[in-house]
């Protein structure tokens, strides 16, 4: 089979470390519940730790293409038009 028109492996990656990040942040957000209920369970912030590198190590390996916004067409513009 093959895969899909618009496949993109880094794509997939990428979104793959946004959920590692969310499990980290979930993590943490229980590591900062038990350690306000008195008992503080110190897997939760080892395991978001990990979690929270893997996912920003995933998440590096693709840079989503930013379009120009446009804000200084003007100034290209005119440095173009100078260089002609």
């Amino acid at each position: 089979m093959g895969e899909p028109e618009q496949y993109s492996r880094k794509e997939l990656v990428h979104r793959i470390g946004t959920f590692f990040l969310m499990l980290a942040v979930g993590l943490i957000v229980f590591f900062i519940l038990s350690d306000s209920s008195g008992a503080p369970s110190l897997n939760y912030f080892c395991w978001s730790m990990i979690l929270a590198g893997l996912g920003f190590i995933f998440r590096a390996q693709y840079k989503r293409p930013v379009p120009a916004s446009g804000r200084f067409g003007w100034l290209k513009k005119l440095l173009k038009g100078k260089q002609e």
